[in-house]
C-alpha cells in the first residue's frame, strides 16, 4: 500500500520459546565462599545463581530458597558453619537444563515433571552468557501459549473466525471511535478446492491453503490481522489512517490487488472483495456482512483444465 497506517492495537504475542521467558543470570565459582554469595541474594529481584566448576565444567544451581535453608541449618546454627563453606557445597549439581528454543509447553512439562523438592526450581538456559526462566515466569507463559493457540485456526495459524470478530470490535471501539480513522476488511475466496480436493487429496488441499494464509500474512502491512472466515475465505484487517473517501477507496483497492497478487500461481485462484466502515465508527457484524456478501457476487474465476492440477500419487 502507498500509505502505511498508523500504529496499530495489535496483541502482543505469547512468548513460545524458552528463550523468550529466560533472563540473565549471575554466574558464581564453586569455590566462591557463601558469604560472597549471600551479598548477591540481597537483590530482591535475583531468585538463583548458576554455580560453575572450573576443574570439571560442571554447572550447578543454588536458588534463593536453597540458599536460605542452608545457612538456617536445621537447628539454627547452619549460619555459623556454612559462612565459610564453598558455594559448591551447597549447589544442586543436577539441575534442568533446556536449550533456548525449548517450546514454553515442553520447558513447562519437564519442570513440572521433576521431583517435588526441585519442581519449583529455576530452568536453566545455556548460551554465550546463562540466562534462567522461573517457574512462576514458565506458567504464565505457557498460559499466553495456550491462549494464543486456541485464538488460531489449526490448520492454517491465522486467526479463527470469532477471533477475527473480536479483534474488529476490539478496535472498533478502541482505535476507530472518536477519530476520523476507519477500518478496512478485506475478504478473500479461494476457488478451486473442490476440483483440487478431488485430483490430488485433501491433503494437497490443506496445503493449498497453508500456503495461501502463509502468503496473506507475508503481503500484509505491518500492524494486520489475518484471520480465516469459513472452510475456503480468508479476512485481512486493517486501521486506516484519517482520510478522505476517495483515498479510503484507493487504499481498499491497492490492498486487496496485492493480497490477491500474492496468491497467485498455485493450483487454486483466490478472489477478493472489500469492506471500509464509516470514519470514526465501525461495526463488526456489518463488515463481515458486506465481505461476506461481495465474495459471494463477485464472479469465479474459472478453474483451469483437470491436467493442470496435481494428482495423488499412484504405485
Amino acid at each position: 500500500m502507498p500509505t502505511a497506517a498508523p500504529s496499530q492495537p495489535t496483541r502482543a504475542l505469547a512468548p513460545a520459546r524458552l528463550g523468550e521467558v529466560a533472563a540473565p543470570v549471575q554466574v558464581v565459582s564453586a569455590l566462591d565462599v557463601m558469604s560472597d554469595v549471600e551479598v548477591l541474594f540481597r537483590a530482591p529481584q535475583r531468585t538463583c545463581v548458576v554455580v560453575h566448576d572450573a576443574q570439571t565444567g560442571a554447572v550447578g544451581l543454588l536458588t534463593r530458597h536453597r540458599y536460605t535453608e542452608v545457612m538456617t541449618g536445621r537447628l539454627g546454627y547452619g549460619r555459623a558453619v556454612m559462612t565459610r563453606r564453598e558455594v559448591g557445597h551447597a549447589a544442586d549439581w543436577s539441575p534442568l537444563v533446556l536449550d533456548a528454543g525449548t517450546s514454553v509447553v515442553d520447558a513447562a512439562r519437564a519442570a513440572m515433571a521433576r521431583e517435588a523438592a526441585v519442581r519449583h526450581d529455576d530452568v536453566l538456559v545455556p548460551g554465550p552468557s546463562w540466562s534462567a526462566a522461573s517457574t512462576a515466569d514458565l506458567v504464565q507463559a505457557l498460559t499466553g501459549a495456550l491462549a494464543d493457540r486456541a485464538a488460531r485456526d489449526p490448520l492454517t495459524g491465522v486467526l479463527s473466525r470469532a477471533h477475527l470478530v473480536a479483534t474488529v470490535e476490539t478496535w472498533a471501539a478502541d482505535a476507530v471511535a472518536g477519530t476520523r480513522r476507519r477500518l478496512l476488511l478485506v475478504g478473500l475466496d479461494v476457488d478451486g478446492m473442490g476440483d483440487l480436493n478431488a485430483s490430488a487429496g485433501f491433503g494437497a488441499g490443506d496445503d493449498a491453503l497453508r500456503t495461501i494464509a502463509s502468503r496473506l500474512r507475508e503481503a500484509a502491512p505491518a500492524g494486520c490481522v489475518v484471520g480465516r472466515l469459513d472452510g475456503d475465505a480468508f479476512g485481512v484487517l486493517v486501521l486506516l489512517p484519517a482520510v478522505y473517501d476517495d483515498r479510503a477507496a484507493e487504499l481498499a483497492v491497492t490492498l486487496r490487488e496485492r493480497l490477491v497478487g500474492a496468491c497467485a500461481g498455485g493450483p487454486v485462484t483466490v478472489r477478493g472483495t472489500t469492506s471500509t466502515s464509516l470514519a470514526g465508527w465501525a461495526d463488526a457484524n456489518l463488515l463481515l456482512l458486506e465481505v461476506e456478501r461481495g465474495l459471494r457476487s463477485a464472479p469465479r474465476t474459472p478453474s483451469g483444465p483437470a491436467s493442470d492440477l496435481p494428482t495423488r500419487d499412484r504405485a
